[in-house]
């Protein structure tokens, strides 16, 4: 007697539970690869700064050698550097009675020191003033340890200058710029790829050339930090807001 084959027959819906499986499957496998694709940029740094600091190498700064910008985005590490850079800043001009010459600020993005004329300069001069080299030659040397790149930039009021020192306003705050630049340099021992200057005249005014109060308050040198490298690609274009995380830092005693 020959035996009965068992005709085994798939359950109704069992192609739709393999093809949701295999969906799924594929899903999870495009997502781990965009994933990788875009990797946080703060991960990348975290890694180059572990090679940097074994091996001593990528002594660049912050930037690869393809020029692309590291950003650090986490919060707590934007803390952590403004601490660095903006607390021995403070430190330094805390109770010295320059509060009304002297303003630190910082964001997320850059730490920027402005300083007026009257404290740096001799009178209508872009020679440094005796009394300024003190501060300016502990200011250099706090500087010096840093890795971030320094900008100096010059600022004048809307008035004319004296043309038998300087043809225009652009001459003065380059000048003014530039002397900063040099005295910061050669006291901190700055690398000259880590440290520029440059003039604005009158045509970026911290208030409007309105009153004596405003044009003193006009006249200034700000020393800027930037905390990511976009910032000075961006400087020209940035929208002039203030961020959540600006911060004006009490020098009073």
């Amino acid at each position: 007697m020959g035996r009965v084959k068992k005709k085994y027959l798939d359950k109704e819906g069992d192609w739709q539970t393999t093809f949701c499986a295999l969906s799924i499957i594929l899903v999870a496998f495009f997502v781990m690869l965009c994933s990788y694709a875009t990797l946080e940029k703060g991960k990348i740094i975290e890694v180059k700064r572990s090679f940097r600091g074994a091996l001593q190498i990528f002594s660049g700064g912050v930037l690869f050698d393809s020029g692309e910008g590291i950003v650090v985005p986490s919060p707590d590490t934007y803390g952590l550097m403004q601490d660095k850079v903006a607390a021995p800043i403070h430190q330094l001009l805390k109770g010295k009675g320059l509060e009304e010459e002297i303003v630190l600020k910082s964001t997320h993005d850059f730490v920027t020191l402005t300083m007026l004329d009257t404290v740096l300069f001799e009178p209508d001069s872009a020679v440094i003033a005796d009394s300024a080299k003190p501060f300016l030659k502990k200011l250099a040397n706090i500087l010096g340890d840093l890795e971030a790149p320094v900008r100096v930039e010059g600022h004048t009021d809307d008035q004319t200058i004296n043309r038998k020192k300087f043809e225009n306003n652009w001459e003065l705050s380059s000048m003014r710029a530039i002397n900063i630049l040099r005295y910061l340099k050669a006291q901190g021992k700055i690398p000259a790829d880590r440290i520029s200057a440059t003039g604005f005249a009158q045509y970026r005014p911290f208030v409007p050339n309105k009153t004596a109060e405003d044009r003193r308050r006009n006249r200034r040198v700000e020393i800027i930090i930037p905390l990511v490298q976009e910032f000075f690609e961006n400087r020209d274009s940035i929208i002039r807001k203030v961020p959540p995380s600006f911060k004006v830092w009490d020098l009073k005693g």
